[in-house]
């Protein structure tokens, strides 16, 4: 029994010197994020819609070198530099419950040719993108040419708000330059 005791009183004292060293200050509240919409083609990317307008290159389904898994990627270069246009677009977004939202993305490229365009519009259905209107948004893209996953950083799409938006990402490529570009983690958070 007094071997019990010991050890009650032993707990007791421990427990109250441990508590006794945590003030209320020493608790870190976590951030809560509100995602409206993630995609890391993970699962699948069926949702997005994949439309070349010109040339044979089209976005496919990387399960190698993703950010970490499976990315989007397309290169207009086949046995020689090709003309491409391709577009990746996202399903539909709902933003009506919203009034202040950022998307995010990463990216990753190698070799030489233009720049991925980032888009968004509020009109786009279905079929051939150009027609419908696009507005452009500015974003950090990697500029490494050695595939260095690179954050967009956060970009404000609150004047799209209120309403359903799809993003997409333009691959334009020509006959004397196809860079290869890679997409991951799309994200749109509600602020």
């Amino acid at each position: 029994m007094k071997k019990f005791i010991k050890s009650l009183m032993l707990i007791a004292f421990t427990s109250t010197i441990l508590v006794s060293c945590v003030k209320d200050d020493d608790y870190d509240i976590p951030t809560v994020y509100e995602y409206l919409f993630t995609d890391g083609f993970e699962i699948s990317w069926a949702d997005w819609t994949k439309y070349s307008v010109t040339g044979a290159q089209e976005w496919q389904l990387d399960t190698q070198y993703g950010n970490p898994g499976n990315c989007a990627k397309i290169s207009g270069y086949a046995s020689g530099n090709n003309v491409n246009e391709d577009w990746l677009i996202s399903p539909a977004i709902d933003l009506s419950t919203t009034n202040s939202a950022t998307l995010s993305f990463q990216t990753a490229s190698k070799f030489t040719g233009n720049v991925l365009e980032i888009k968004i519009s509020t009109d786009y259905t279905t079929g051939d993108p150009n027609n419908a209107t696009w507005t452009d948004l500015s974003a950090t893209l990697d500029a490494s040419n050695n595939y260095t996953w690179t954050n967009s950083g956060a970009i404000d799409i609150s004047s799209f708000t209120g309403r359903d938006v799809y993003v997409a990402f333009k691959y334009t490529s020509t006959s004397s330059a196809s860079m290869t570009w890679e997409v991951d983690n799309v994200k749109i958070l509600k602020n």
